[in-house]
């Protein structure tokens, strides 16, 4: 029985967000999970990835390589290491490129839309009659609309289960393989690319395939909302097309967009991993609930929470003692006291259990600075507030008694300081 379903093994699918002909910044991720074509022992093995759509710009910027991207994503696809799918920016290139059978015109220059009123980047870069220019239309032609892995979807823009049953009967099974009465064996797209011979009604505004293939690839906008085909999905889906400008993260446990806006300066490409061993070993009951938040995003120079975190702290740690006032004792007394902080952190505060007296490199060494510091600016709040922070969050300890330890030493280090003030 034919399916419009992509079977594939136990493989971790990594869904990339929208390229705009980024080749560099595609390298870069593949770096970043150890994806090398070249390397059988690299990620290769257990991954495949799966581009959603607009690989190419539509926008002027720096450091585009469009077919050099192209020549290498087809490389992939080809040898079976990568999924594609068609973008919008890829559909309104074929509506620029191909001519009506009948008329001998092009698709969408006769449009009414403000998105036909430009010609599009990629095709700037072609002479009139290139022929390089058509192989990569058809090769854009024959893209899937939508990838359905059973327990995962992809689609460019926007997964509307009404408009995808309707959508089906026009598009191929698997290549040069008709999908049913509608269709013709002259077809030559992969599986569920839109059949060769209806591609004029893709653009053709009176035709019902016009406003399906709309939905699919330019919906107008990315909302939860209760009216909206993305509030009603019972299958995560993943999608590109609408630029994000913040952390990545998943919308919803049924939706997560992977376009993170690389086409910005130094943005990166944003990928989201789904591990498809990880979800058959789940059982058949818990299966049905587990949703996006199994997957990860990865993407160059992904900090982890904690790491962000500690480095914020450092940070807000130093401005803060960078503003203590200057206190005017003498260089002796300031000696003695750095000796008197540095033995009652190691013996009273001693958050990691160290039980060690201070030394040259000693974990606690570069802290009796600022610790004295604080304690001359007789401010035992703060100095009680920076003795927690700085364990919990830079010497990464979970101790029980943290926070009354931080506070007896604030208290006798303040106290012992006026002494040196007075």
């Amino acid at each position: 029985m034919h399916s419009h379903k992509q079977q594939i093994d136990n493989t971790s699918l990594y869904f990339i967000g929208d390229v705009y002909g980024r080749l560099d910044k595609l390298n870069d991720l593949l770096s970043e999970i150890d994806f090398d074509i070249e390397d059988p022992e690299s990620s290769i093995q257990f991954v495949k990835l799966v581009f959603c759509g607009n690989l190419i710009a539509a926008n002027e910027a720096e450091n585009i390589e469009h077919i050099a991207l192209l020549s290498f994503v087809k490389e992939l696809v080809d040898k079976g290491h990568a999924f594609c799918l068609l973008g919008s920016n890829e559909f309104e290139a074929i509506g620029w490129s191909k001519h009506h059978p009948i008329t001998d015109t092009p698709y969408l220059p006769n449009g009414s839309t403000e998105t036909n009123k430009l010609t599009p980047l990629f095709l700037k870069e072609f002479a009139q009659g290139d022929e390089q220019l058509f192989q990569w239309i058809d090769w854009f032609m024959a893209l899937p609309i939508y990838l359905d892995f059973d327990h995962i979807r992809a689609i460019h823009a926007c997964w509307d289960e009404t408009v995808i049953s309707q959508l089906n009967p026009y598009l191929c099974l698997s290549t040069q393989e008709s999908t049913s009465t509608i269709n013709t064996d002259s077809d030559k797209g992969g599986k569920n690319a839109l059949s060769q011979q209806f591609w004029p009604a893709a653009f053709d505004e009176t035709h019902p395939l016009s406003a399906m293939m709309t939905s699919c690839l330019n919906y107008t906008v990315l909302e939860l909302i209760e009216h909206h085909p993305h509030h009603q999905l019972s299958t995560p889906v993943v999608i590109g097309h609408y630029p994000q400008d913040s952390f990545p993260d998943i919308q919803n446990e049924h939706l997560v967009c992977v376009n993170y806006n690389a086409a910005v300066g130094d943005y990166p490409l944003v990928s989201f991993a789904w591990h498809q061993g990880r979800k058959k070993s789940i059982e058949v009951s818990a299966s049905e609930s587990a949703k996006l938040s199994l997957g990860e995003f990865c993407f160059i120079d992904q900090p982890s929470a904690e790491e962000h975190i500690a480095d914020g702290v450092e940070n807000l740690l130093a401005g803060l003692v960078e503003l203590l006032p200057k206190t005017e004792i003498s260089h002796t007394k300031s000696e003695q006291f750095k000796s008197q902080v540095a033995d009652c952190i190691c013996v009273d505060w001693d958050p990691l259990d160290l039980k060690q007296h201070m030394h040259n490199h000693h974990a606690y060494r570069q802290l009796i600075e600022p610790i004295a510091l604080l304690a001359l600016a007789q401010d035992s709040e703060q100095l009680c507030a920076y003795l927690a922070i700085v364990a919990r969050y830079q010497l990464e300890t979970d101790n029980d008694n943290l926070e009354n330890r931080s506070l007896k030493v604030a208290f006798k280090l303040t106290r012992m300081a006026k002494s040196y003030l007075d």
